[in-house]
């Protein structure tokens, strides 16, 4: 019950968020190196931040953003990227929809230019979900709608199940929802289970565990094959966000802050009354799913209906996991399902 306790517990905090926003200022030793003209550009026409948010126990955290937006917005859009990415990954979305609405996507903590702690237990996904809450906030709206992919997705989730007073929507890229993958992996034969095996390398702290997960993780090049990471632009990647050691080093706390292995306890086969009103997304959802996605099996798509009652669902027979760099039709899938939702809610 351990998840849903701390669900109860963050959902009735009544904290106030102190923010603060800022001009974000890289080093500039560090940005000299990246503008050598050796590694590829990101799109400069962005506003970077800092944005400076508490947590439930009173520590600050900053997280960097790029946005984009109208002279008057009157919605918030806020992409959540997933492992290995960061707040660029969202590149081609700001661009589109930024001229419509307040677009923004942050580097979850951890990752990039946002803060990254030593300790693990800063990684729970229940925690990062209330910080997301809190940027929100931030940045001067009650409500948004998330888009989130991977690990981004993940708390979106959450996010439906536990603050959907602060969401308008969601939309989910390449990654179950937390119960059903839960049950998947308590499976010990199913394909789920086959398909997580990195997560118990990832969690691991030796050397042959890294080289392990590093093995499975590199050896997918389907994050490269639609050309957003393309020639110089992978050796910015890298050495903005997987070269640096505290980086790639905190990125894997989230799998390390996963309650994985899953317990019956969490995730038990029989939901009662009480369970299922915690786990049920209780706002209107685009979820988008490869079916080639080589970390997600398609069994953990079953019983979806039952925890997403306002759910569309898009399927991409050839789709990986990098959906937002390969589909096409992301985001007029994204816009129409936008245009939908804020006419329903007027």
């Amino acid at each position: 019950m351990r998840v849903i306790v701390l669900l109860l517990v963050l959902s009735s905090s009544c904290m106030a968020e102190n923010c603060r926003q800022s001009p974000f200022e890289p080093n500039p030793a560090h940005l000299a190196r990246l503008n050598s003209g050796w590694v590829g550009e990101w799109n400069r026409s962005f506003t970077e931040k800092t944005l400076s948010i508490k947590d439930i126990d009173g520590n600050t955290w900053d997280y960097f953003s790029i946005e984009k937006k109208p002279a008057d917005p009157q919605h918030l859009i806020l992409f959540l990227h997933g492992f290995p990415e960061f707040a660029y990954a969202w590149e081609q979305q700001l661009t589109y929809f930024g001229d419509r609405y307040h677009a923004v996507a942050v580097d979850l903590k951890g990752h990039h230019y946002s803060s990254s702690p030593d300790s693990i237990e800063e990684y729970d996904f229940i925690e990062i979900a209330w910080e997301v809450r809190a940027l929100i906030h931030c940045l001067g709206y009650d409500t948004a709608t998330l888009v989130g992919h991977d690990f981004g997705g993940a708390i979106a989730w959450i996010m439906g199940m536990l603050n959907p007073d602060a969401v308008d929507g969601l939309v989910v890229l390449s990654v179950p929802h937390p119960y059903l993958f839960g049950r998947a992996l308590l499976d010990p034969s199913s394909d789920q289970q086959q398909r997580s095996q990195y997560i118990d390398y990832a969690q691991g702290t030796s050397l042959s565990a890294q080289l392990s997960f590093s093995k499975i993780i590199f050896s997918d090049f389907s994050i490269f094959e639609s050309g957003f990471y393309s020639g110089k632009r992978i050796l910015r990647l890298m050495l903005e966000n997987w070269v640096p050691t505290q980086r790639w080093k905190t990125m894997k706390h989230y799998y390390r802050a996963m309650p994985y292995p899953p317990t019956e306890q969490d995730y038990p086969a029989e939901l009662t009354t009480f369970q299922r009103k915690i786990y049920t997304i209780k706002r209107p959802t685009l979820f988008l799913w490869g079916l080639s996605d080589p970390y997600f099996s398609t069994d953990t798509l079953a019983g979806i209906d039952d925890l997403v009652p306002d759910l569309e669902l898009v399927t991409y027979p050839e789709g990986s996991h990098w959906l937002h760099h390969e589909a096409s039709d992301l985001n007029l899938r994204i816009q129409n399902f936008l245009n939908r939702i804020h006419a329903e809610q007027q």
